[in-house]
């Protein structure tokens, strides 16, 4: 998986377990992770995000943008 990534001219920020190697991952990729992670967690609360009703993939990002707007001015 990583070697594909880096294939794709990215750096993967996932750090390896123990067993494995050491790999170059900022920390502040991996501390900013989580932000990233929470936030596909509360758009998963939306039914239409979390089942993928929507068949198209511009219909998918149009859902995705109208939930996470109103995550971003939810209180």
């Amino acid at each position: 998986m990583r070697e594909r990534i880096w294939d794709m001219g990215a750096r993967p920020a996932i750090p390896a377990k123990r067993r494995d190697g050491p790999v170059a991952c900022p920390k502040w990729a991996y501390r900013c992770r989580h932000l990233v992670e929470n936030l596909w967690a509360r758009l998963k609360e939306w039914r239409a995000v979390a089942t993928r009703y929507e068949k198209t993939a511009t219909s998918f990002l149009a859902v995705i943008h109208i939930a996470a707007a109103a995550d971003w001015i939810k209180p």
